[in-house]
């Protein structure tokens, strides 16, 4: 690799770097209490302007028509990055500030050693372009599914004892509001954080069903989606909860055990996958100390260039076919 490669792949990487310097400490000072309290107070004030502004144009039609096109044009505007906003407070609902620095490193790393890689092999700047973008991306998407997997097998693992907590509560003759609150202190992590932001909610004074409906939006898991039905199922019909819940913590249980024992009879697929796709590396490693002149067929041609990828994109298809076919995923 020529020296201003090496010195553009620097330049970009500091850059970089420092952009997520000042990122972060932008959030930080968004984060300060003084910044998030002129913060809240700014939108209350939008708030109230809004609602004067909607008093006032009642009294006339034509106004009241210019207001619905911009307020037409906005959810337009918001609609394309939805998605992206959509995953963005997952990921912070699942993992915190921790999680989206996790994603933003990965995507970092994997553009820097895409880039240094695409260009030790000589290729033109569009394909180089590409499979920086291509392996950020993936390397991205892979980060963010670990930390909602990871999240979700913590979160399932300590569910079910918090459902016998609330089951106890109920019979005990307590509120299922104030149970709620009783397992945002009781229960373990992660469950507790999501049960005492439940609770503040509900004892500010907000509906039950749209704090459970919130919830369960913001977690996109289906043990807790169950449990948000059957409260508010038996809030609207009525009907002994506690039997209900204890219903859905075996349940809970039972999905909980079919997990475990997917995970045990797939082991043996999933590590001899593993084993094939290193075979390839470690014998190019070997090539490497033993015999270095065999492998610059593959590094210094344009046809061991193609081979290589092709290779690569093989193996990638071949590893991905086999976690789908033994990953059985219940927890959705």
């Amino acid at each position: 690799m020529r020296p201003v490669d090496v010195v553009t792949a620097g330049a970009f990487f500091a850059l970089v770097v420092l952009g997520l310097i000042v990122r972060s400490v932008r959030q930080m000072a968004r984060q300060q209490p003084a910044t998030r309290i002129r913060t809240r107070i700014a939108e209350l004030g939008d708030e109230q302007q809004v609602a004067t502004t909607r008093r006032s144009d009642k009294e006339g039609q034509d106004k009241q028509h210019e207001l619905l096109k911009r307020k037409r044009r906005l959810p337009d505007q918001a609609a394309l990055l939805a998605p992206f906003v959509a995953k963005y407070e997952r990921v912070r609902t699942v993992g915190g500030a921790a999680g989206i620095r996790l994603i933003c490193v990965v995507g970092v790393v994997a553009l820097v050693a895409s880039f240094v890689g695409a260009t030790s092999f000589s290729l033109g700047p569009l394909a180089r372009l590409a499979i920086s973008v291509g392996a950020t991306v993936i390397a991205m998407r892979a980060a963010y599914r670990w930390v909602i997997g990871r999240f979700r097998l913590r979160f399932l693992a300590v569910f079910p004892d918090t459902l016998d907590l609330i089951i106890r509560a109920v019979r005990a003759g307590i509120p299922a509001v104030q149970a709620i609150c009783i397992a945002g202190v009781e229960s373990e992590e992660p469950v507790r954080t999501t049960f005492r932001t439940m609770g503040d909610a509900l004892l500010v004074g907000a509906e039950l069903k749209e704090v459970l409906e919130q919830a369960a939006a913001r977690l996109q898991i289906a043990d807790f989606s169950f449990f948000t039905v059957c409260l508010i199922l038996q809030r609207e019909t009525g009907g002994n909860l506690g039997e209900t819940l204890e219903t859905l913590a075996a349940i809970v249980r039972s999905r909980r055990d079919i997990r475990a024992k997917s995970k045990a009879l797939t082991a043996e697929g999933k590590l001899a996958s593993k084993m094939i796709a290193a075979v390839p590396f470690v014998i190019m490693g070997v090539f490497y100390v033993v015999n270095r002149p065999y492998l610059e067929v593959l590094t210094n041609t344009h046809a061991g260039h193609k081979i290589l990828a092709l290779a690569a994109g093989l193996m990638t298809a071949g590893l991905w076919l086999i976690s789908k076919i033994a990953n059985l995923d219940t927890s959705r």
